[in-house]
Formats: structure tokens, sequence, C-alpha cells
């Protein structure tokens, strides 16, 4: 065959692109030989969670938290029939921890001093970037479609549960059943009211100072928590006012008799105080700070520490504190004998009786309204803070390591560079050596 050496080198390049083809779909499955699975991201990005808390502050461990109520809820969205305890071994949630976080920390803290000498370990470190990872061999038949929504719907109820344990609720509907207003007295229905009113503004406080221009219908939690206190002051303490100065009660007798057993209780601990306090000032004019006690007879004779100016300072506080008390056990027996006085004195009318019931059920009105507002306004509030905050996801990955994939192209490139080198280096030596011979030959 006269052009025989046109087709060595093609032979050669065919060849080595074979080879390289083979070798790189054997390295290929031999680096993935872990099975295809499908993985999403997620992120907290709560206050606290690079601490390892949760958002009220408690120790938090995301791993744990995928429990099987939300693989059980995942798989049934899907419109699978697999048993929970058979899908488990094929879930993860693995944290992603950079490898230098530890260092660039120890180093920053070296830079700024703010590390007092101290080193971390990857311990201390609370990753807040996590991956869900749901693998192949769960079931070979399972198309990837099929593997990526049940991957999402996993997501998604790991972050409903996350939502609904720790979004802002307001629940008082107890009290409507545990205090309905019509079992109690008028002083306490009062009472009660009062510390419902109390419980709201703490909570509409407490929100309000995480986000103070949270607006629904030009209203914070600010506007929310000034009208409860202005329930209070107003509506509330004029109710309690006039069941006081008018001794009104469904059974007057009774309340005599527990405003009679509370000034005797106060008495008695105002007796038990008064002799503390006596005890203590003995204690306090006697004492000697420095001296020094020797206790023994004859020859063996041991010497005692000294009285301290701590111990004194303690003596000295005790002494306070109790007579503090006493002053406030005094100031309520005042208050309860005053009571105690206008019961003994007073006369409630019907009229009265009337006017008190028509302002509680207007006070429990205004109340009812407000907790419908304020419902509605941590609600919304959740739906923009809690549940669009504290977790991001990413997109559905799939690896299914497959030599159409493009990390195949990628991976087979890096391969397949070398030996095509070498083929093609084979070759130009192929001809280099050729045009020698044919050289000499003219020669």
């Amino acid at each position: 065959m006269k052009n025989k050496h046109i087709w060595i080198p093609a032979f050669v390049f065919i060849g080595a692109a074979i080879f390289s083809l083979v070798y790189s779909v054997i390295d290929y499955k031999a680096i993935n030989k872990v099975q295809a699975y499908s993985s999403e991201t997620i992120q907290f990005n709560y206050d606290g969670a690079s601490d390892g808390k949760d958002p009220n502050g408690n120790s938090f461990n995301p791993v744990s938290f995928l429990t099987n109520d939300i693989i059980e809820d995942a798989l049934a969205e899907t419109g699978l029939t697999y048993e929970v305890e058979k899908v488990k071994p094929y879930i993860v949630l693995e944290n992603s921890v950079p490898g230098n976080i530890v260092e660039e920390i120890n180093s920053y803290e070296h830079i700024t001093g703010e590390s007092d000498g101290r080193k971390i370990s990857s311990k201390d470190y609370h990753p807040v970037r996590y991956r869900f990872v749901v693998y192949q061999d769960l079931d070979s038949k399972l198309s990837t479609g099929k593997l990526n929504k049940f991957l999402e719907n996993i997501v998604v109820k790991y972050s409903e549960k996350f939502y609904t344990t720790y979004k802002k609720t307001f629940a008082q509907d107890a009290y409507q059943e545990l205090f309905n207003l019509d079992n109690y007295d008028y002083i306490y229905q009062s009472q009660i009211m009062s510390t419902r009113l109390e419980v709201l503004m703490d909570y509409a406080d407490s929100v309000f100072k995480e986000h103070d221009d949270f607006l629904i219908d030009g209203k914070s939690f600010r506007d929310l928590y000034l009208k409860a206190q202005s329930l209070i002051n107003t509506d509330a303490n004029k109710i309690n006012n006039i069941i006081v100065l008018n001794a009104l009660s469904k059974d007057v007798q009774r309340l005599k008799d527990y405003y009679t057993y509370l000034i005797e209780r106060l008495n008695y601990d105002k007796t038990k105080y008064t002799s503390d306090l006596a005890a203590i000032t003995a204690q306090v004019n006697n004492y000697e700070i420095d001296s020094t006690v020797y206790v023994g007879t004859g020859e063996n004779i041991i010497k005692v520490e000294s009285n301290s100016v701590e111990t004194y300072n303690t003596l000295l506080a005790k002494q306070i504190s109790t007579s503090n008390m006493i002053t406030s056990i005094e100031k309520q027996i005042a208050d309860y004998q005053n009571i105690l006085d206008t019961l003994n004195s007073a006369t409630s009318t019907e009229e009265v009786e009337n006017t008190v019931k028509n302002m509680i059920a207007k006070l429990g009105t205004d109340y009812n309204d407000l907790e419908t507002l304020f419902k509605t306004m941590i609600e919304k509030y959740n739906d923009e803070y809690v549940m669009k905050d504290t977790i991001a996801t990413s997109n559905v990955y799939h690896n299914n390591a497959s030599i159409f994939s493009s990390s195949f192209i990628v991976r087979a490139i890096k391969v397949s560079a070398p030996i095509m080198m070498v083929a093609v280096l084979g070759i130009a030596i192929f001809y280099l050596v050729r045009a020698v011979r044919k050289e000499k030959k003219v020669a």
C-alpha cells in the first residue's frame, strides 16, 4: 500500500481517542462509584444560628430536627408508598463547614485582639448551611423527576415544621375556658381582664423591639401596646375602683372573710420578719471586724480566723432587705384593711352592679377586638420575617454519574488531554523520523 504511512498516524490518533473515551468512562465511574443522588441546600439566617441556637435561644441541632413525620409527609405528598424506615438510610442532612474557617477566625481574632488568647476548633464553629441529599439507591426504578420532587417535599416539610415550631404565636383561648368571667366575683373579673391585657402588652412590646418598622395599615405593635395600656389605666382601673368603693360583690361575706384571712396571714409574716430583724440587728451591733478568737483550754489553744468585712456586709444587706420586707407587708395590710373597712360600711345598689357588668362586658369586647388585630399582625409578621428570612433554600441539583452529564465531559477532557497529547506527540515524532530518513535517502 503506497500511502500506508498516511493511515498509520490516523489509526494511532483514532486508537488514542477510543482509549481515552473508554478510560474516561472507567475513571468517571470509579470516582463516582457512590450512587447517584439529588441534593438541595438550606441556610439558616436568623440571629443565633451561627452560635448553634434556635430562634428562641436554645441549643439547636438541624440534623435531629429531621424527624420521621417530615419524611412521612414528604412521601405522601410525592405519592410514594415506601416505609419511612426503609427510606431513612438514603436521606442525609450534612453540614457545610469551610475547610479554612477555623484558621480564618483565629487569624482574625489574633489581629483584632478579641480572642483573649483563646483558640477555637472546628467544634466551636456552628455552620448555618446544610445540604439535604437523597440517594438514587432508594429505588433504582425511581425516576429523576420523582426523586427530585421527593427531595423538594422533604425540604418544604422541614421548613414548614421549623416555621410552625418557631413562629410567633399568641393564643389566649385557654383563658376563655379556664377563666370564664361569669364564674368569678366582680373584683376578680377586673383582675383577669387586666392580666390578659398585660400579657398582650408584653408580647406586643417584645415584637416591636425586634422590628420597630413593621406596620400593618399604618399600625405598629407599639400602637397595640399603647391601646392595651390605655384600657388598663382607664377602663380596668375605673371598674376596679367602682367595685372597691361600693363593696360590690356577688358574695360580700365571702369577700370579707377573704380579706380578713389575708390580713391575718400578713400580720403573722410581719411578726416573723420583725423577730428576724431584731436578731440580725443584734448581730450587726455586736459584730467586731478583724477580732481574733481563741478556743481551747490549757496548752491546746486553737486560733479561729478573724471576723471578715464580707460577713459584716452580708449581715447589713440582710438587715436592709428584712426591713424592706416588713415595710412592704405593712403597706399590703393597710391596703387590705381599707378594702375590708369599705366592705363593712358601704352598700352597693342594683344600678351600680349593672353599670359594672356593662363596663366589664365592654372591656371584654374591646379586648377581643384588640386581640383579633394583634393575631392578624402576628400572622403577617411571621410571613414577612420568620418564614421568609429564617430559612433560605437553593434549587435541586441532581448528580446521576451519567456519561452524558456535563461533569463527565469536564472529567473526560481532563483525563483525555494527556493521552491525546502523547498521541499527537507520537505522530509528530513519526513524521519527523520519516522526514529524516527521506532526506538521508535523497542524499
